[in-house]
């Protein structure tokens, strides 16, 4: 008695806990798994009409693509072989099962269906080796709707969670999905409504959002923010027929006598032939039997709505990931500091879904999967090479200026390495000294010394010391000799 004494005193130390304030809350104790697997599906269909209809939530969903995916997530390679093939089957739409995009545009479709629907599955197709496509090899971009959430329990000697199939660890080892999309208008031949088949998880990449321990799934990133967006749409289509409805009348003419229009009882609006008002126009000029009287209509307007329509998408915006400013397009009451600070906020959330989602479930195992396709054809060896980088879009600056000042200063000072800050801006790093170095020589056989060339002139924009420039060319001529005796050897 005493242990559960102590317990129940603990227990009311917390006043979330307590009955008499959440009396009324009553969470659900559901796994991961569960919950999402009862909500996932009717979030993702009102989050879809959402995306079609409220500016809002389209505005969320382009947002989170742009800026987590941008003009692509890119793959350098650190070998010419590599790189070559890299570049010529993601940059066609050779890569796509529907011969429609490029990589860079299946990672922002990825991304949308994500942010919408919750999650997205991507199947490896092979193909044979084509000139348009010499790895063999296909993406295939599938809606969450195509996995089968039916097939639960021992399913073919597997424990099976909403179409998953598990290992002992608890890892996928399968998914169940559908040929056809169950929202279809039209079917494969071969196949029926409810078919699905087993795909192997070596072949299918599920990219979600991981928020729990275990979770296989996930909802809609507008989950939290539905409900208030279209809180937000009925109220404004409130006020739209308040507005209209005010805008129709002109005036009210009530006549005296029993002769002056025949109706049914006083009160009742007709038009001045004496017909019954059944629906209201601009300018219109009612009448009625009464004391005798002109009632001019004066529309008391309908109100100023920004403070509410502000919290809301303040609220919308918080439970996107977002700032305000990004969803309203609201930029009246910003400035360097507010917008420097709530982006900053913002990158760091950005740069956790790129590098704990995006990269891993989606950018790094397709790299994978293209290196162990072209080692099966013989292209290169079998092990992966080293210093393979995948490299985000670089963040726009707020104030370049100041940024890059800031961002020099961090570098000379040690605290950034170079290559670090060629990332940042979306380059990597020996990419970049490679076409500098291409640069300073197309410039020295042109004669050409530019005033942002610091190897010849100097921040103040004096030329450089004539010892220095003597060093520089000596160094440049015997690089350029060696790279010759290198090609003439090889």
């Amino acid at each position: 008695m005493g242990r559960l004494r102590n317990a129940w005193n603990a227990l009311r130390g917390y006043a979330a806990a307590q009955d008499q304030r959440a009396s009324a809350w009553a969470p659900s104790g559901g796994s991961a798994n569960a919950e999402v697997g009862i909500a996932a599906a009717t979030v993702a269909r009102r989050a879809r009409d959402a995306v079609r209809n409220d500016p809002y939530a389209s505005r969320i969903v382009d947002l989170w693509t742009g800026n987590a995916i941008g003009a692509g997530i890119t793959t350098r390679w650190p070998d010419d072989a590599h790189g070559r093939a890299w570049q010529y089957w993601a940059e066609s739409t050779a890569c796509d099962a529907e011969g429609r995009q490029d990589l860079y545009g299946l990672q922002a479709l990825v991304m949308r269906a994500v942010v919408e629907s919750g999650e997205c599955f991507v199947r490896f197709l092979m193909v044979p080796p084509s000139p348009a496509n010499p790895i063999g090899l296909r993406l295939q971009v599938l809606e969450s709707d195509h996995l089968d959430t039916a097939r639960n329990g021992m399913v073919e000697g597997a424990p099976t969670i909403q179409g998953i199939a598990l290992g002992e660890a608890g890892e996928p080892t399968g998914y169940w999905l559908h040929r056809v999309h169950p929202g279809a208008a039209w079917i494969l031949p071969g196949a029926t409504w409810q078919s699905s088949q087993r795909v192997p998880a070596a072949d299918v990449l599920h990219i979600y959002r991981k928020r729990r321990p275990g979770q296989l799934r996930d909802v809609s990133w507008l989950a939290p923010v539905l409900l208030r967006l279209r809180d937000l749409g009925d109220y404004e289509a409130a006020l739209l027929m308040k507005a209209k409805i005010e805008a129709c009348l002109a005036a009210v003419v009530s006549e005296e006598g029993d002769e002056a229009l025949t109706g049914a009882a006083t009160g009742l609006l007709r038009d001045a032939q004496g017909r019954a008002v059944e629906s209201f126009e601009p300018g219109m000029i009612l009448y009625r039997r009464g004391m005798g009287s002109v009632e001019v209509v004066n529309p008391s307007g309908g109100g100023s709505h920004a403070a509410f329509a502000r919290r809301a998408l303040e609220a919308a915006a918080v439970g996107a990931g977002l700032t305000y400013d990004q969803v309203s397009g609201d930029l009246t009451q910003a400035n360097y500091s507010s917008l420097r600070a709530g982006k900053i906020e913002f990158r760091r959330l950005c740069e956790q879904v790129q590098y704990g989602m995006l990269i891993p479930m989606l950018v790094r195992p397709i790299a994978e999967r293209f290196h162990a396709q072209g080692a099966l054809l013989g292209l290169w060896g079998a092990e992966m090479p080293d210093g393979v980088s995948h490299v985000p879009p670089a963040h726009e600056m707020i104030d370049p200026l100041k940024d890059t000042t800031a961002l020099i200063a961090q570098v000379r000072a040690g605290f950034v390495p170079q290559p670090e800050a060629a990332g940042a801006f979306g380059y990597d790093f020996r990419a970049a000294v490679e076409m500098i170095r291409e640069a300073n020589a197309l410039l020295d056989e042109a004669g050409l010394a530019l005033d942002t060339d610091p190897r010849r002139v100097a921040k103040s924009g004096a030329a450089q010391d004539a010892a220095q420039i003597a060093a520089i060319e000596i160094a440049a001529t015997g690089a350029a000799a060696s790279a010759g005796q290198n090609a003439a050897t090889s």
